[in-house]
């Protein structure tokens, strides 16, 4: 195969590592999009008396990160953006989001399992956003949006990008080294005598960022990294950049297991009021499951960073079908399946909407599943019509929580 001069997306797989906790690196599957975008905040700063700029003024920078993914049913990507090893007991919360970061590492290769060029490296980040697109007889669609604050690109000697974890050994107490020699680090060129880019330490579940000299030492003779309070079961996280992978090879793995996609014909959609019967929704020709996490964004005294403690949580839900029956607002009055003589929309309460996907379209084996409790009504336009045609009706509620769960009994 020629290389080419352009890069082709197969020759671009996403990886991640969460930073905060002691969990594996691993690949993103099925994504259909990836989008990164850094954007440079300045300010051009003038005084009296002088024409041209004295100096731009630059703020923190801004990256964003879109990821469009089929629904395949596995929960490997919301372990890594909540930084756990394991769902949790009762599903994912959305507060199970909040605190995770995730560093995504990317080659891009000269061709479809190449040669490695370079690497695209976005740092530490957080999760804005992650929505749930289901159409009538299409694929169900996954999307996420994050953001952060760090980006970089490896290339040339440095153009791998590794990662390292290591777990200190019972009996560590003080001096702790470890040794990086497979592959060794080479020297950031950006920054004289600096091979290290990053170290975190994950002590009794909590992550700390860890500063060379005063937590840690490095001897590029050795290619030893010496912690300098180590005590025993420290896990540590080690990113720096390197002339190839090493003995380990090529992280990119293609997933030929799960299944490369699942249909809305795969999906149950019920409705609960709470009192009666939850009732199924066969008319829907469209849903979408939007949640966002409404973060502070704010930048402190001392540092680049910006804090980013999630404020609150908006779920939106938009429901989309043909006029009939009216099953939607028959719940929201709660009288779900009551054939009810009269739809007050001042009375509508809240709802359960459940969403249940199968691994076929006979629905014998389920796979993942998405619930919203606490839905309020919004706002429908339940009576359009268009001459010649049958009617349509868009309905649009609100919540703030959602759970996510490849066991059946937390739907």
């Amino acid at each position: 195969m020629s290389v080419n001069t352009i890069r082709h997306a197969s020759a671009f797989k996403p990886l991640s590592v969460p930073v905060l906790a002691d969990v594996p690196m691993a690949n993103w599957d099925r994504v259909q999009s990836f989008a990164a975008t850094t954007t440079q905040p300045l300010e051009n700063l003038y005084e009296l008396g002088r024409l041209p700029k004295m100096v731009s003024d630059k703020d923190i920078l801004e990256t964003t990160l879109s990821i469009s993914q089929f629904e395949y049913g596995e929960v490997d990507s919301f372990l890594q953006i909540a930084n756990l090893a394991a769902e949790p007991s009762g599903g994912f919360e959305l507060a199970d989001f909040d605190a995770g970061r995730l560093d995504f590492i990317s080659p891009g290769k000269d061709v479809y399992q190449g040669t490695v060029e370079q690497t695209l490296w976005m740092e530490n980040m957080s999760l804005d956003s992650l929505g749930i697109e289901i159409n009538a007889n299409d694929r169900l669609m996954r999307t996420f949006e994050f953001s952060g604050e760090r980006a970089k690109i490896a290339r040339n000697a440095n153009k791998y990008v590794i990662f390292k974890e290591d777990d200190a050994p019972s009996g560590t107490s003080g001096s702790y080294a470890i040794v990086l020699n497979d592959p060794a680090p080479v020297v950031n060129p950006n920054v004289a005598g600096e091979y290290i880019l990053k170290v975190y330490r994950v002590r009794a579940g909590v992550a700390t960022e860890l500063a060379i000299t005063t937590d840690y030492t490095w001897t590029n003779g050795t290619t030893t990294l010496t912690i300098l309070a180590g005590l025993a079961s420290d896990n540590y996280r080690i990113w720096y950049t390197a002339g190839s992978y090493g003995s380990a090879g090529d992280p990119e793995v293609l997933n030929d297991v799960d299944a490369y996609y699942l249909r809305s014909e795969n999906v149950t959609v019920t409705i609960d009021d709470g009192v009666n019967t939850p009732v199924e929704l066969t008319a829907l020709t469209s849903l979408s499951i939007t949640a966002t996490f409404n973060r502070t964004e704010e930048a402190v005294i001392g540092t680049v960073e910006k804090i980013k403690d999630t404020e609150s949580y908006d779920v939106a839900v938009a429901l989309g079908g043909f006029v009939k029956s009216f099953p939607i607002e028959e719940a929201f009055m709660g009288q779900a399946g009551q054939s009810w003589g009269l739809i007050d929309y001042s009375l509508f309460d809240e709802v359960e909407i459940v969403v249940k996907v199968y691994g076929e379209a006979a629905k014998s084996n389920f796979i993942i599943g998405y619930k919203i409790p606490g839905v309020v009504f919004a706002d429908s336009n339940s009576n359009s019509f268009d001459a010649n045609a049958f009617g349509s009706g868009d309905i649009n509620c609100s919540g703030d929580e959602l759970i996510i769960s490849t066991d059946i009994s937390d739907m």
